[in-house]
């Protein structure tokens, strides 16, 4: 059951796909989905990642580690910040070589979705009244 993680057996998944060439880490935040508390809290799977990393010296320099913030009324720069603040304390790293936003309108229908040419934009205003634009993000 890949929701609920087992460190060792990640572990060694990861130790194949490094020794097959295998060169990306994705990851997020909100991982395993679904989370428990306390037994599979948010962002156990990227302490997996970082506990992996650190027994195996060398390995960071050979990966592009991508993570994500989870998407919605979250997403201001104040909380982009201290998300990926935990992510890379949680993956034991000083980077991430890709940071994403995942699911940037998580409540607003099949968004994420590619229907781009039918998604009703006025619509998705109104789901998430609160959403900062990237403009106020960035600036």
């Amino acid at each position: 059951d890949y929701n609920s993680p087992d460190e060792a057996l990640c572990h060694a998944l990861l130790d194949r796909a490094v020794e097959n060439g295998v060169n990306l880490v994705d990851t997020a935040e909100q991982y395993p989905i679904p989370s428990q508390f306390p037994q599979n809290p948010e962002g156990l799977t990227e302490e997996i990642i970082g506990r992996w990393i650190a027994k195996r010296r060398g390995n960071r320099e050979r990966l592009v580690i991508a993570s994500k913030i989870t998407g919605g009324r979250n997403v201001n720069r104040r909380n982009i910040i201290a998300d990926c603040e935990g992510s890379l304390r949680r993956l034991g790293t000083d980077r991430l070589d890709v940071y994403l936003l995942h699911w940037p309108a998580r409540y607003t229908p099949q968004s994420n979705w590619g229907q781009s040419l039918e998604y009703d934009w006025e619509y998705g205003t109104r789901a998430v009244p609160r959403a900062a634009s990237f403009d106020e993000i960035v600036d």
